[in-house]
């Protein structure tokens, strides 16, 4: 069913404000996903040490997550949001003078990463949260969907302009755009009135996590779809990430990655305008049967098709991919309180980052024992053996977006439509 209110939370100055600090940093985290791909592969010629770069990150987003989602809900969110922006502007403006200079090493990469995932540990629960509190209930929805959409377009034109950029300039230029974009950001976040407004210090940290960790765990549709989110990122998504470039580097370039990723980002504007639209009646179902179309963008990827091939079915998979992010986080609004919601997030990014970097630290090893095509082969074969058994799961099946949820845990029904 349609929406009549689906472009309404743009009518919200707060919404328009956060969404263009999202817009600002997507495109430069987009034009920085094909340059740091490049400039570790330039430095230092390894798959390998491209993997453990990325891992770099995550390994530190994930450690940092649960104290993030503590301080997001203990602290105003805005003032959280505009000072992981800066930590990450800072983080990302270093690894880019060092690679204008010509000095840097594997370490350097490490640590500005570890950095920079800490900063993002704290900023993915708050902005998830401070959300609803920008829109009204009736407006969630279209809120997520735009959010998605601000997302898709920075993953066409971001990793494009990624390619280009490499083509006239170094990596270390393309870095330094994408720090900028950080700084901008901030600037965005600070004119925000909503999330100014500290939350319950009470009690200790481990008391606030516990509780955190009982909400999440009460509700076995959520930990489920987060257990489904790491097997995709570990076996789906970090292999693409780490051996996709690795294959192009050696054959078309930084320029048939970009197109690839390109794919990616013009599927989620697509699947973004249709979720904006279309209103769902069991959003976990469609959004978690939706993964299988990462299967054949995987096996595509290692039968070494043409790069536009991966590219289409790559459009398949944003269009999931925004599908899954605005029912997903609209089901979270609806059914998660408020005071809990920033923890809740957290153990919910963490179960979906916590295995990413190892999939990222074992991808090129595992490829140059075994090869890259049954490497990605069996990726693909585990990302499908995994959301079988997830839909399996009744609750996921049959949860309904109840419109008139009042934020306690959320109810399952037998009725099918």
């Amino acid at each position: 069913m349609a929406s009549d209110n689906r472009w309404g939370a743009l009518r919200h100055r707060d919404f328009r404000l956060l969404l263009a600090g999202r817009l600002t940093s997507q495109l430069g985290n987009s034009v920085s996903v094909v340059a740091l791909a490049f400039a570790v592969l330039d430095t230092l010629g390894s798959p390998s040490a491209l993997g453990l770069v990325l891992a770099a990150e995550g390994v530190s987003l994930a450690v940092c997550l649960l104290i993030g989602g503590v301080v997001a809900d203990r602290f105003p969110r805005r003032t959280v949001m505009i000072s992981a922006d800066v930590v990450r502007f800072a983080s990302q403006g270093v690894l880019a003078a060092l690679l204008i200079w010509g000095h840097v090493h594997l370490w350097h990469f490490l640590v500005l990463q570890v950095v920079s995932g800490a900063a993002s540990a704290v900023f993915i629960p708050a902005v998830g949260a401070v959300q609803p509190e920008v829109v009204p209930k009736e407006d969630l929805q279209g809120a997520n969907a735009l959010r998605g959409l601000v997302i898709a377009i920075a993953g066409i034109v971001g990793p494009s302009a990624g390619g280009l950029l490499l083509i006239v300039l170094r990596p270390g230029h393309a870095l330094a755009l994408d720090s900028l974009s950080f700084l901008l950001s901030a600037l965005w976040v600070s004119r925000i009135k909503a999330g100014d407004t500290a939350g319950s210090r009470g009690g200790s940290v481990l008391a606030s996590l516990a509780e955190g960790w009982g909400e999440f765990r009460s509700r076995r549709w959520l930990w489920t779809v987060t257990a489904q989110s790491a097997v995709v990122r570990m076996m789906g998504l970090a292999p693409v990430m780490v051996l996709g470039p690795t294959l192009y580097h050696d054959g078309g370039g930084a320029k048939s990655w970009g197109m690839v990723l390109s794919g990616l980002g013009l599927g989620a504007f697509v699947g973004g305008v249709v979720s904006s639209r279309l209103k769902v009646r069991r959003p976990l179902l469609v959004a978690v049967a939706g993964t299988f179309t990462f299967v054949p963008m995987i096996w595509l990827l290692a039968a070494d098709a043409p790069a536009v091939a991966i590219a289409l079915a790559g459009v398949l998979v944003g269009v999931e991919q925004s599908l899954y992010w605005t029912y997903w986080q609209t089901t979270l609004h609806r059914h998660v309180p408020s005071e809990v919601l920033s923890r809740v997030s957290s153990f919910d990014w963490l179960g979906a980052y916590a295995f990413e970097p190892i999939g990222y630290a074992l991808a090129g090893p595992v490829a140059a024992v075994a090869g890259v095509t049954p490497t990605l082969v069996a990726a693909g074969s585990v990302v499908a053996v995994g959301t079988t058994a997830v839909l399996l799961v009744p609750e996921v099946r049959n949860l309904e977006l109840d419109d008139d949820s009042d934020g306690t845990p959320a109810r399952t029904t037998g009725v099918t439509g």
